[in-house]
């Protein structure tokens, strides 16, 4: 009887580090799937902004701020 609860035991066990696998298996596919979604997201919305800009560039309807720019490059020359 002790020998049968036992080996019930170990094989309870062996399920579960199955299970715990299995779901940490799932749990990385997803978090990948996400990733994957959102760098394709990401690079859409960096090529539609890329296009646009060369769009406005060609019509002549981008303009500079220079201001800003120069602002930009002192703080970050300064590490501000």
């Amino acid at each position: 009887m002790r020998i049968a609860s036992n080996i019930a035991a170990s094989v309870q066990q062996a399920q579960a580090r199955e299970r715990n696998d299995i779901n940490r298996n799932y749990e990385k596919n997803v978090e990948k799937q996400q990733d994957n979604t959102l760098g394709r997201a990401i690079d859409k919305k960096q090529s539609d902004r890329v296009a646009q800009l060369k769009e406005d560039i060609k019509s002549g309807n981008y303009k500079v701020n220079l201001a800003a720019t120069s602002e930009k490059m002192a703080q970050s020359l300064l590490n501000v």
